[in-house]
């Protein structure tokens, strides 16, 4: 049997190590993002798959990132894949760095060659955001993909292609948390609500995640009951790709 408090631990460990899945990377303009979780009576794991244009890897990267207490590969509880999506990427661009400007020429994503119309003068986060509303499955992951990360055998229980998602805050333990956790207490007690920022968000204060903890525990999505509008889309994280 899975237990919720089970879960939730892995989510709030890997968010420790920096390795619960954030739409908002400094260093990867969102495109896309999808959530899949899977489970049993024994067994759960969650895939988040997001997608993300990364300057520093040169391409449109889609990383793969897994939890769980049966993860293809690993005794760990979380593991993380990438995966490369354009396939012509050093034919796109010309010009030095900062100046660059697009051959509009078309991209071939898995062998696919896809058209996408655009200025010369676009910047390549804003190019390869126009594939996501048609061509947001040929860059996120496949279900074989997926499966190199999951049992092929452990049952889909829910599938997200949006769904509400606050920044994570998380510090790791240490002795001096309590004596920060104080600090910061004394310092905001008499803000205004508006301005008041907590201490720590975990994963596990967050409704989405408690309720996907719930689906994991217990094999029925029914308990996915979202109060809040999803906020996945690019639109909403300004600040990815920022660094």
């Amino acid at each position: 049997m899975v237990r919720v408090e089970a879960v939730v631990d892995v989510f709030d460990r890997a968010a420790e190590q920096r390795r619960f899945p954030e739409p908002e990377h400094p260093y990867s303009y969102l495109i896309a993002a999808r959530l899949h979780a899977f489970s049993d009576a024994e067994r759960w794991a969650l895939v988040v798959d997001i997608v993300g244009y990364n300057p520093r890897a040169g391409n449109v990267v889609d990383v793969l990132h897994a939890l769980g207490n049966c993860l293809t590969g690993t005794d760990d509880a979380w593991h993380t894949r990438f995966a490369n999506r354009i396939d012509n990427f050093a034919d796109l661009f010309e010009g030095a760095p900062g100046v660059v400007r697009y051959r509009q020429v078309p991209l071939v994503i898995r062998g696919q060659a896809v058209p996408v119309t655009a200025a010369a003068t676009i910047r390549p986060e804003d190019l390869f955001r126009l594939l996501a509303p048609h061509h947001r499955d040929l860059l996120l992951a496949e279900n074989a993909e997926i499966r190199q990360l999951v049992p092929p055998d452990l049952p889909r229980v829910l599938c997200l292609d949006d769904w509400h998602h606050t920044t994570l805050r998380v510090r790791p333990p240490s002795p001096e948390q309590d004596r920060q956790r104080q600090l910061h207490e004394t310092l905001t007690r008499h803000l205004p609500p508006q301005r008041q920022v907590p201490f720590e968000v975990r994963p596990s204060d967050i409704e989405t995640y408690q309720q996907i903890s719930e689906v994991l525990a217990t094999a029925d999505p029914s308990h996915y009951r979202p109060a809040l509008p999803g906020n996945t889309h690019w639109t909403n994280w300004p600040m990815s790709g920022a660094l």
